[in-house]
């Protein structure tokens, strides 16, 4: 039992990020395979913009 509880919570910040979005979002409705490709979206935009983020501080420094 420990070891799913272990996988039930983010695992970084976007994991945790995109769990929030996910949960304001409106999923009734949707198939399991759509909910999953949101999900996959959510993190691809949010890792983007944290590489964005993260160069746009490089160039600053």
């Amino acid at each position: 039992m420990d070891q799913f509880n272990q996988g039930a919570f983010p695992s970084n910040e976007i994991e945790a990020l995109t769990l929030l979005y996910l949960q304001n979002q409106s999923l009734s409705g949707l198939a399991p395979e759509e909910i999953y490709d949101k999900y996959l979206d959510a993190i691809k935009r949010m890792t983007a913009q944290k590489e964005r983020d993260l160069s746009e501080q490089e160039e600053n420094y």
